[in-house]
């Protein structure tokens, strides 16, 4: 059979062959020559002789160096050679190869003539590059050489640089002259740079040495006779080439006459071939098919190790097309990864032996994945003829998805041990299959006791009805899932709190439930935690009472219920008076003692279902239920400030604390929570503003007042961003001149509704609400950019005083601030002038003190504003580095009527003269007040006499300044 199939499948292509064989022969004998022939020996001799002007032009250049490298000229000369041999070759053809003879050692001579001229030109360019590189590097060592030496060099360097320009022969005697002159000096030059000379002077030798040889070796090869022996070669081909050609068209018209025969023949056989072919293309279809939608991925190897076939799969695993990996190496095909676990498959592989595992492979993105092999070895197509080769058929696939599983089975036996949860898994009727360590932990139970018992039984706690575990089953039945909260016993029988959640895990097949995983976790230690943060969110920790929040929360269920029953309720405010100082004095923990003690005695008052809270600090609220009449909270309010007339025992000490207390009534007061509080608050305010040690009730008239001050305090917040401050300045006036001196600074605020302002209605505001240091701030900017420009516009004031708040200088960073706004203004120190009260000196003397040496060493002035209205004026003033002393209106507006303190006006002058002060006097209003001050030494007077405070612009046309 196998026998009958090669005579029907290789018969038909014999006769073709033979046929084929006969054809071809005429056609060659009738091919044998052709104008063809002829026209392309006449290309190739044009290109030869086309090449060989080239080379002479490449010569050239090359001489003259505008070309640096001879590849051109070895391409053309190799390509000479190709077309010599090829036109000898078509010269034998017509049996003229003899003539070819002279033309050939004619070549010879010439590229004999070629390797020399380029070795003889690549020394003496060689030289000239590597002269000029030498020259360059001592040229930049210049510093090393003297001047005398530096002219030797570059004469030399010049000359054999212009004879290897002009390349004439007399300048090559002059070259050689200076190359001998710098020889001759090389010893003492220093020995590094001797060592550049000398190799210099070794190049000029070469560079003379070759000149003359290369020269004569351009002059041969442009004496060869190449060109003329080729030219006479060429027409006898042309004679020999007429014969043949004669002959060839004989045989032509032979070939068409077996031509005619062959076609019928052909057209015979092309029907049978297309049977054969149909029913190979069936068979390969068949096989691609196969291959097509094969899982795992199919190669196949030559015997030379070479991919021959791959199907569609294996071009996916790769991540490469069949074009990319046909006839690739093995190696290349697979790209191992580098890992142990793929040596046993690659000495399969090589040895041509069978092989099945795991290797790891190599995708073309770059991605590392694991593969199962089955490899063996396999006979190739020419094998199977009788030639003793094999090739290699493997077919893999990827078990990546196979190696996550088991990972996600281990990492979830894993996670199963190591959950801090307990974990349980039971069959479908509920009996224990397993258990973790937590589930051990936390109940007590050993795996071993618990497998096989139901949970229900094991750790049931009698805590819940059966109604509880129906509702538990009714939802696993229809969501699969339950979770909730339950409580379970332990082995030693303690209960505990547990949050449960059970899934149930059903067949893919059948939908029946297969098993129930429940995952549990103790509660107990989180529900302590809830109840210490509800605790901690409800109640003081400092005292145990009620925080504010827990106290809005009760209050509001007292108003509810004050409501229904149509009662009265009160609320009350209270805080501590003088507990800043205790905090102060004797510290936190201090203060901290004093109000657990003072909560101990306010919850002795309160009645059963009354509410007492502390808000945080030395401020408390109390809640009284059920009031009958005002004069019960009148007297309730009356025992508060009586309990706190005894005193404490804090520390060895008796500390003697009183509180105020404000009182708001529900619903004569208000009805809202809100508005309550906020009322008992204005009582407070009240009860502190007559007095302290006071109780007030709530009135309409104190709650309109305090919102009033309340806006006022918001407005002000705003004052400095919104630009609503002016700076007005009154005019200090020299005693003696009558002229400007210097300015106060005086602000005041134009507020939007109310009008302009006077410090003495919004400063002390600011102090209390913390906003005097940015008013400050803004004062002193403005004030100090003012001088600034009015020293640039040669306005005669010399000084500007600026108003500074003792609660500024309690701010440790009060001179950083106002060195700051001396740089970023520019200003001078010694235009600039601080006044200070004389009280601010008596709060904290030391700190004051060590402010104001600070300042007058920078050249900052300072002034005592309202001297003498202080308490202890004379004993400080004696001791503070003061530069001048602003004696108070009160004073001088005295002078002269029925309580004159003329007397007193006059000590402080001596007093400041006598402690090398200057004296501003405030106030002086008419010219007896001025003469008198005049009289007793007052340098500077400021007042109305002279102008009252002004915005800038009226300062400037005052008659003092023009």
């Amino acid at each position: 059979m196998r026998l009958n199939f090669i005579i029907r499948f290789l018969l038909p292509w014999a006769v073709m062959v033979i046929l084929g064989v006969i054809l071809f022969v005429l056609y060659v004998l009738s091919s044998a020559v052709s104008d063809v022939d002829r026209k392309r020996t006449e290309l190739d001799l044009r290109q030869a002789l086309t090449l060989n002007v080239q080379i002479d032009l490449d010569i050239l250049r090359l001489r003259h160096r505008q070309l640096l490298i001879y590849d051109s000229l070895s391409s053309s000369t190799s390509r000479v050679d190709l077309l010599l041999e090829d036109i000898q070759y078509k010269f034998a053809r017509f049996h003229t190869e003899d003539n070819f003879r002279a033309v050939r050692n004619s070549w010879n001579e010439k590229t004999q003539k070629i390797d020399d001229f380029k070795r003889q030109n690549s020394v003496l360019v060689n030289s000239i590059y590597h002269f000029i590189n030498i020259s360059n590097a001592l040229s930049a060592a210049e510093s090393k050489i003297n001047n005398h030496q530096r002219i030797i060099i570059n004469k030399m360097v010049r000359s054999i640089l212009i004879f290897v320009s002009d390349q004439q022969l007399s300048m090559r005697d002059n070259a050689a002259e200076a190359l001998y002159a710098l020889f001759s000096t090389v010893d003492s030059y220093p020995p590094d740079v001797a060592d550049r000379v000398k190799l210099l002077c070794e190049h000029g030798v070469k560079i003379l040495d070759n000149h003359l040889p290369v020269q004569e070796i351009m002059e041969d090869i442009a004496k060869n006779s190449f060109v003329s022996d080729l030219s006479n070669a060429y027409a006898e081909f042309l004679e020999a080439f007429a014969k043949e050609e004669q002959k060839a068209d004989n045989y032509r018209k032979l070939m068409t006459i077996f031509s005619l025969f062959m076609i019928i023949v052909v057209m015979a056989i092309v029907l049978r071939l297309q049977q054969i072919a149909q029913e190979l293309l069936e068979r390969n279809q068949f096989i691609n098919n196969i291959n097509k939608h094969l899982s795992e991925g199919v190669l196949s190897f030559d015997s030379l190790s070479r991919l021959s076939f791959a199907n569609l799969r294996a071009e996916h695993f790769l991540g490469r097309g069949l074009e990319e990996l046909i006839h690739q190496d093995w190696v290349d095909i697979f790209r191992f990864a580098e890992d142990p676990l793929n040596e046993p498959f690659k000495k399969a592989f090589e040895n041509r032996e069978h092989y099945e595992g795991e290797v790891w492979l190599l995708h073309a993105s770059g991605d590392r994945y694991p593969a199962l092999i089955l490899g063996g070895p396999m006979p190739s197509v020419i094998g199977s003829f009788g030639v003793n080769s094999f090739g290699y058929v493997a077919t893999f696939r990827d078990v990546t998805e196979q190696h996550e599983a088991q990972a996600r089975l281990r990492l979830s036996a894993q996670v199963f041990e190591s959950l801090s949860e307990g974990l349980v898994v039971t069959n479908s009727a509920g009996e224990i299959q397993m258990v973790n360590a937590a589930f051990s932990a936390i109940t007590g139970y050993s795996e071993k006791e618990a497998i096989g018992n139901k949970p229900g039984a094991l750790l049931a706690s009698g805590q819940h009805g059966a109604e509880f575990y129906r509702d538990m089953w009714r939802a696993l039945g229809k969501t699969d899932k339950w979770s909730g909260e339950i409580i379970n016993r332990k082995k030693n029988g303690e209960l505990y709190p547990e949050w449960l959640s059970i899934t149930a895990t059903r067949s893919r097949h059948s939908g029946k439930v297969q098993q129930f995983v429940a995952l549990f976790t103790d509660v107990s230690v989180r529900k302590q935690a809830e109840e210490h943060i509800r605790r901690l969110s409800y109640y003081d920790p400092l005292t145990g009472l009620a925080n504010r929040l827990l106290y809005g929360d009760r209050l509001e269920n007292a108003i509810h219920q004050a409501h229904r029953n149509n009662e009265l309720l009160a609320v009350i405010y209270l805080d501590l008076d003088r507990f800043k100082s205790v905090n102060d004095s004797l510290g936190h923990t201090a203060g901290d003692a004093l109000l657990k003690l003072v909560s101990k005695r306010l919850i002795e008052l309160m009645r059963e279902g009354d509410t007492l809270a502390r808000f945080g600090g030395d401020e408390f609220g109390m809640i009284l239920n059920n009031i009958k009449d005002l004069k019960d909270v009148a007297v309730f309010a009356r025992g508060i400030l009586r309990t706190f007339v005894k005193p404490y025992e804090l520390e060895g000490r008796e500390i003697f604390c009183n509180t105020s207390v404000g009182i708001a009534i529900y619903p004569t007061d208000a009805e809202r929570l809100e508005d309550l509080l906020k009322n008992a608050d204005v009582a407070l305010y009240r009860a502190k503003d007559s007095g302290r040690s006071n109780f007030k009730f709530f009135q309409e008239s104190a709650s309109k007042d305090f919102l009033a001050q309340l806006d006022l305090e918001t407005a002000l917040r705003h004052s400095v961003d919104r630009g609503e401050l002016r700076l007005f300045y009154q005019p200090q006036v020299s005693s003696q001149t009558e002229k400007i001196y210097g300015v106060e600074a005086l602000v005041r605020w134009q507020h939007p509704t109310l009008g302009l302002l006077p410090p003495d209605q919004f400063i002390s505001i600011g102090e209390n609400i913390g906003y005097i240091e940015k008013l400050g701030d803004w004062c002193l900017e403005t004030a100090c950019r003012q001088i600034v420009a009015w020293r640039a516009a040669k306005v005669p004031i010399s000084r500007v005083a600026v108003n500074v708040s003792a609660k500024q200088l309690n701010n440790p960073k009060f001179m950083e601030k106002v060195m700051e706004i001396v740089r970023e203004t520019g200003i001078e120190t010694k235009y600039l002038e601080l006044e200070l009260t004389e009280s601010s000196m008596t709060e904290n003397p030391e700190k004051v003190m060590e402010i104001f040496s600070k300042l007058r060493a920078t050249g900052i002035r300072v002034a005592i504003d309202d001297f003498g209205t202080g308490y202890s004026s004379l004993s400080y003033i004696a001791r503070y580095p003061v530069d001048v002393l602003k004696i108070d209106k009160s004073f001088v507006q005295s002078i002269g009527e029925a309580n004159d303190t003329s007397r007193v006006v006059k000590a402080i002058a001596m007093l400041a003269h006598s402690l090398s002060m200057e004296i501003v006097a405030e106030g002086v209003e008419t010219e007896a007040q001025r003469d008198y001050l005049k009289s007793v030494g007052c340098e500077l007077l400021q007042g109305f006499l002279y102008s009252k405070p002004v915005p800038r612009e009226q300062l400037e046309q005052l008659k003092c300044v023009v």
